[in-house]
């Protein structure tokens, strides 16, 4: 009988205290409202034409340089946040140009320092998360002929360089 009745006032204490925190944050509720956000645009993937809107869909991910006397080497990890890429040679010639004209979201280039680099590597990830298992799509490599040795940059001489793509 005593455990009966310990059991039925325990019942009651719980049934006390779940209506009491119910009724607790309903009006904390009341006192902070969540806020109300503006609806996002839809908007669908064929909006985004490979030559327009690249920008938002590369970012930066870190950056090392190669110095030496006669110029220096940028190598650039990207994230590019695509399921796949169609056409790697256009996209590396929109991801040059991204990083030429110092536009790549995420990371600044200090070009007002040591000039345009005189070669450039890049390497393509899909996400963060294969950019941190070391998961790359390819490479994009642009150089120029030895035989320059390292005497052209890439904004102000392109015709001397040579795109490679290097499949990983």
């Amino acid at each position: 009988m005593k455990q009966y009745l310990i059991f039925t006032y325990i019942r009651i204490l719980i049934i006390f205290f779940s209506a009491h925190l119910q009724c607790g944050s309903k009006i904390l509720d009341a006192l902070n409202p969540a806020p109300r956000f503006a609806p996002l645009p839809r908007s669908s993937f064929a909006e985004f034409t490979a030559n327009d809107d690249i920008e938002l869909l590369v970012e930066g991910y870190s950056s090392t340089v190669e110095s030496f006397s006669n110029g220096y080497i940028e190598n650039v990890s990207i994230l590019s946040y695509k399921m796949f890429i169609p056409d790697k040679e256009d996209f590396a010639r929109q991801v040059i140009q991204i990083i030429t004209d110092n536009s790549l979201k995420g990371m600044l280039f200090s070009y007002d320092v040591d000039g345009y680099p005189n070669e450039l590597n890049i390497t393509v990830y899909l996400n963060e998360s294969s950019c941190r298992n070391g998961n790359s799509v390819f490479r994009i490599s642009y150089t120029q002929d030895q035989q320059f040795n390292f005497m052209y940059n890439i904004k102000d001489n392109p015709e001397k360089f040579t795109l490679e793509i290097l499949e990983e």
